[in-house]
């Protein structure tokens, strides 16, 4: 059997570093998780201490509906993020087999009045 090359495993763990540190160290939904969108509306939002406690973040509490169950749930903002207001729309993506499993796609922007 065939020794494998130090280079090849440091590659590879070179590369999963860098995906999971382009994802923020946030392990994605598997492949095996079935998943859907929907629009979620920020209720509430806070100030919280940043990373090791320097700076400043935003905390939000985000609501979304799947089914007939509203589901209430509190995400803390990366500081690259801009200030969100409260009735801004979120895109977010959930497991359909447990919808308080969830991820943060994106902001939607607000639309201009008479545009």
């Amino acid at each position: 059997m065939e020794r494998i090359n130090p280079w090849t495993i440091g590659i590879i763990g070179l590369g999963a570093f860098l995906y999971l540190a382009w994802n923020n160290f946030q392990i994605p939904f598997g492949f095996w998780t079935s998943t859907a969108e929907t629009e979620a509306i920020v209720t509430e939002t806070a100030i919280g201490y940043g990373p090791k406690g320097m700076g400043f973040t935003q905390i939000i509490t985000i609501q979304y509906q799947v089914g007939d169950s509203v589901y209430i749930k509190k995400k803390k903002l990366s500081q690259r993020v801009s200030k969100k207001e409260i009735g801004s729309e979120v895109l977010i993506e959930y497991a359909i087999s447990d919808p308080n499993k969830y991820e943060i796609k994106g902001f939607i922007k607000p639309k201009k009045p008479g545009v």
